[in-house]
């Protein structure tokens, strides 16, 4: 099979990795992870979902080989998301490192304010017009429109409408963020991942775990 063809099938099956549909989760990296040729990784992961697909890539990699306790190294790796809701800030997403802004805009997300924006509301067309320019025929952005012209057509201070009952992981995106670590080791992987309004969010973590697994194999 020629490289091309490979690779487009590659970006096929993560695009219909997640709810089945053409669009996937957006996921940035940067950073490198050294793993010795001859050593046996264990993970261990903050997130269990995360954890279990690592150690099930890393010990489907060494399949057929011994395992060596004498020398084996840890992958540690800590994994926290946010949904990027109005009163988001920078500070909660990525406390101590605003470096990974710079992913967060790669995988195609606006940051949020640096410090706590309390309730202040967002337009909420942001996400939609991200979405539409992904799939225009989807039914969620028209929903969405029928929605908001509904609100304002109450003029509508308050006025609760049928929508207002929609989960907020249908409204907005999710943000993943991963740090990766080799035991004794200075190198860091980084990971964003952004899981579109709708998007499965276990199969987004499965996925940068793949990504985490690679890094460590290759």
């Amino acid at each position: 099979m020629c490289k091309a063809t490979h690779g487009a099938l590659a970006a096929l099956a993560i695009a219909v990795a997640i709810g089945g549909t053409a669009r996937a989760a957006d996921i940035k990296m940067s950073g490198k992870l050294n793993a010795p040729a001859d050593a046996t990784v264990v993970a261990i992961c903050t997130d269990p979902v995360v954890q279990n697909v690592l150690n099930e890539d890393l010990r489907a990699a060494r399949h057929g080989q011994p395992s060596n306790p004498d020398n084996s190294v840890t992958l540690t790796v800590t994994v926290n998301q946010q949904m990027l809701a109005p009163g988001v800030s920078l500070n909660q997403m990525f406390p101590g490192d605003p470096s990974m802004v710079e992913l967060l805009k790669e995988a195609g997300a606006d940051p949020p304010p640096l410090g706590d924006s309390g309730s202040q509301p967002i337009d909420p067309f942001a996400n939609e017009a991200r979405r539409q320019a992904l799939n225009p025929d989807d039914p969620t952005t028209e929903q969405f429109k029928t929605y908001m012209a509904s609100r304002q057509a109450m003029n509508g201070a308050g006025a609760l409408t049928p929508y207002d009952n929609i989960p907020k992981e249908q409204i907005y995106d999710t943000v993943i963020v991963a740090r990766a670590s080799l035991e004794a080791a200075t190198d860091e992987l980084k990971v964003v991942a952004v899981v579109h309004s709708g998007d499965d969010l276990r199969r987004a973590k499965e996925l940068v775990a793949e990504e985490i697994a690679n890094a460590v194999l290759h």
